[in-house]
């Protein structure tokens, strides 16, 4: 008779545990590459794993304790992991009634989304990087606290780190999510994708305008915003907009280097224009010089443009003459930056914009060019009206983007 002895010394049991264990996995191994669907019902402990080694779609369940879903253990330092194994793989069909409760893992090259869910609610990520590992929880993230299936109770604040509170946040961050957030892991660097329903309140969180929206992580002390932008066409299909889409981060980073992931909205570039007139009084047809200012008014961290600034200037082509020259440096008003600025003119408005330069946090940058009024014009005051086109450089604040100034003069 086998007996298991606890003297550290003693190893044959272990080995002969241990073998069983492996052939347990292989089985296992087989049995999911053989399996090309699922219909839930399946429960993976702590410290256990299954592997599917091929795509997968979740089946329409057909009752059980746990119809449509994959529960795997929660516990920080205990999980129960569903691998992926391969390159370029997919799992389709997932949805609020059919995911995986838990964490996922992908082991190859190739995006992958992560057919995650928590409390009836799916809730996916994308990754590209070998090892990725990940868990969705449908919780405020400030509590960090969801249901344990195990249990029938909850688990404690997870992952190891939390709560995370959503007051706590850097000065480029506006509103954390309350809803929902990620525990995303992994070593190797990767684009990150976050999703959002109808049920993520996006729209509320950004006053609905998806220029406000970002990826945010948790540095061990507060919620920072991670330069993202949202997807023209989500991951899941279709185009992004305020109840269903997808945002990615711009650049790979390491998942390791947040305890937490989530969505939130963010303190945005402020772009406000101020026109200059010189002489604003003259007499006949007199050359005055004109000068824009263009002042990022938002003075938070992380508030450069990250798109086109577009500033146009009504015409009015029977009073007066405008004059543009891309290698001017400045004018009798001050220094120019013309040379990062493009003009055109289409009736009934000039155009003059730059995708070239950034405008950071508090800067301005300067636009001038000369005018003459026509001659034969009565005495008379001229207002110049100048606006800067909404979204610019993802400026958000649709409030204070037109400037007029009124030039007088005398024939």
């Amino acid at each position: 008779m086998d007996k298991l002895y606890s003297d550290s010394t003693y190893t044959g049991k272990r080995e002969w545990v241990s073998l069983v264990m492996l052939t347990a996995l292989m089985m296992l191994a087989y049995m999911a590459r053989a399996q090309e669907g699922s219909q839930g019902n399946t429960t993976i402990f702590g410290g256990a794993q299954m592997t599917f080694f091929n795509n997968h779609d979740f089946v329409a369940p057909t009752g059980g304790t746990q119809p449509g879903v994959i529960l795997t253990e929660r516990a920080a330092g205990n999980f129960g992991i569903l691998n992926f194994a391969g390159d370029n793989l997919t799992s389709t069909g997932a949805s609020d009634a059919n995911y995986v409760d838990g964490y996922v893992r992908k082991y190859g090259t190739g995006q992958f989304i992560f057919p995650v869910g928590d409390n009836n609610n799916l809730g996916q990520f994308a990754a590209s990087a070998d090892g990725t590992m990940g868990a969705y929880f449908h919780a405020n993230p400030a509590t960090a606290v969801t249901s344990n299936l195990f249990t029938g109770g909850n688990y404690p604040a997870l992952p190891t780190g939390g709560p995370f509170p959503t007051t706590s946040k850097s000065t480029a961050v506006a509103t954390v999510s309350t809803i929902e957030y990620w525990d995303i892991d992994g070593a190797n660097a990767t684009p990150i994708t976050l999703t959002w329903d109808a049920n993520s309140t996006v729209s509320t969180m950004t006053n609905a305008k998806l220029v406000y929206l970002s990826i945010v992580g948790w540095d061990g002390a507060q919620w920072v915003r991670i330069p993202s932008q949202v997807d023209a066409t989500s991951v899941l299909g279709g185009t992004s907009d305020l109840t269903i889409g997808s945002i990615t981060t711009t650049n790979s980073i390491v998942p390791d280097t947040y305890t937490a992931y989530t969505l939130a909205s963010i303190t945005a570039p402020d772009l406000t224009p101020f026109l200059t007139i010189s002489p604003n009084v003259m007499a006949g047809p007199t050359v005055f010089d004109t000068r824009i200012r263009i002042l990022n008014l938002n003075t938070s961290t992380d508030t450069e443009t990250s798109g086109t600034i577009t500033v146009r200037i009504l015409k009015n082509n029977t009073r007066w003459s405008f004059v543009w020259d891309g290698t001017q440096t400045s004018n009798t008003l001050g220094p120019l930056s013309n040379s990062v600025w493009t003009y055109s003119s289409t009736n009934p408005l000039y155009h003059i914009w730059t995708t070239t330069d950034i405008l950071a946090k508090g800067s301005s940058r300067y636009i001038g060019f000369t005018s003459t009024f026509l001659p034969g014009q009565t005495t008379g005051s001229l207002p110049i009206t100048v606006t800067i086109d909404f979204p610019s450089g993802q400026e958000i604040y649709n409030l204070n983007q037109t400037d007029v100034e009124v030039a007088t003069f005398y024939p």
